[in-house]
């Protein structure tokens, strides 16, 4: 299922979860599903990890039958592509791409996330940033990438700490062009970013996730009393430390006075915690997620980017297919079933079809004649008898 008015809906994507490759060889040789699904929580307000099913399982992407029907299942759901991290090896980037690669259309492609600042290249003079943008252009280059406006699509995460972000995006399109990619849609995690990244090249901004999103205040500010609970035992005193947001307050953030924010792409995410990264306290966590509302935001966000982006360049990116370790993934789980891959194709057909309705009618081509359409359907409504209405009905 493909949105209509060529809109790609991407969703973020774990490729450490495979047995062999280089990829697996990066990152110590560990099996990653006992890596994350193995951290249970140590403050009584974390809810804990929740558990694959067994309509995919713990998946190897090491077999190609299993990324088969993990893509299968992604296509169906009207996912148009994954994005994968780059992860720093030594002198080169590994992705874990090429078990996605056969899988690879028109329809269905990979784009790729790049992280900057945690690779060092801040601290890194133009010579070194010229051989690292190199060693990264060599990493992505030959799989079946996902186009907008007929570039490949490539995540820059954090730019805004990048002392001349200009110069790394001009890097980058060099890097590109040598490598024989063509060219490069560079998105910018930093959608609240005042240093004119727009300006400094990139094509797009890309909303933050939550733990990123600054100006999203804490939903339940602790009071004394509950300092007083905390110090007798009573509360947990870990909720000092973390951030806590209602879904539907974060979600209103994103989307009030949206258009005002410039050229921001949508970043949709079913539910957010990331306290496997802070057990101890200081993490953000979403309360009161519904896949309900899920369904609402994706669908309005989908609408959103036919309204307000160029064809082309119509991009909605889902956080995340298998963010296990975040409880934002939204592969089917052992306690609650394929409730969140439904309402996500609910949604993609939804936001589609009032995408449809209220931007107009699909790119004409080859494939879909309109035409003919149109006079099929005057044709129909001239043989449709007509009955006369009395006056004020």
């Amino acid at each position: 299922m493909i949105p209509p008015l060529n809109i790609r809906v991407l969703a973020f994507f774990d490729a450490r979860f495979q047995s062999s490759g280089e990829l697996w060889e990066a990152g110590g040789r560990v099996d990653n599903w006992d890596r994350i699904l193995g951290i249970h929580p140590l403050r009584r307000h974390h809810s804990p990890l929740l558990q694959p099913s067994k309509a995919l399982g713990r998946y190897d992407l090491a077999d190609a039958r299993s990324v088969g029907r993990v893509v299968a299942v992604a296509r169906a759901a009207g996912i148009g592509g994954f994005v994968l991290d780059c992860h720093r090896h030594g002198d080169r980037y590994v992705t874990g791409a090429e078990c996605l690669d056969a899988w690879c259309d028109e329809d269905f492609g990979v784009a790729f996330r790049w992280n900057p600042y945690t690779d060092g290249v801040a601290g890194q003079d133009e010579a070194a940033q010229s051989v690292t943008v190199a060693a990264l252009m060599d990493a992505i280059t030959g799989f079946g990438h996902v186009l907008a406006d007929g570039r490949a699509v490539l995540v820059v995460n954090d730019p805004y700490r990048l002392p001349r972000p200009a110069r790394t995006v001009a890097l980058l399109r060099e890097a590109a062009s040598t490598a024989g990619i063509g060219g490069l849609y560079l998105v910018a995690t930093a959608a609240e970013a005042k240093g004119g990244l727009l300006d400094a090249g990139f094509d797009a901004l890309l909303d933050p996730n939550p733990a990123q999103w600054a100006s999203c205040k804490p939903a339940d500010l602790l009071t004394g009393y509950t300092f007083l609970q905390a110090e007798a035992g009573q509360a947990d005193g870990g909720m000092f430390d973390d951030t806590l947001m209602t879904y539907t307050q974060f979600v209103n953030s994103r989307m009030i006075g949206r258009p005002s924010r410039g050229k921001v792409l949508p970043r949709v995410m079913p539910d957010f915690a990331n306290w496997t990264e802070h057990p101890q306290g200081g993490g953000t966590l979403l309360a009161s997620a519904s896949a309900t509302y899920y369904r609402r935001f994706l669908a309005g966000c989908v609408a959103y980017v036919a309204r307000h982006f160029p064809e082309g360049e119509r991009l909605v990116f889902i956080d995340s297919w298998n963010h296990w370790g975040q409880r934002s993934q939204i592969e089917p789980t052992s306690q609650f079933g394929t409730v969140v891959l439904d309402e996500t194709s609910n949604a993609v057909r939804q936001g589609g079809y009032v995408a449809r309705t209220r931007v107009g009618e699909p790119t004409l081509s080859e494939a879909v004649d309109l035409e003919t359409i149109r006079a099929l359907c005057n044709r129909i409504e001239g043989e449709l008898p007509i009955t006369p209405t009395k006056a004020g009905d």
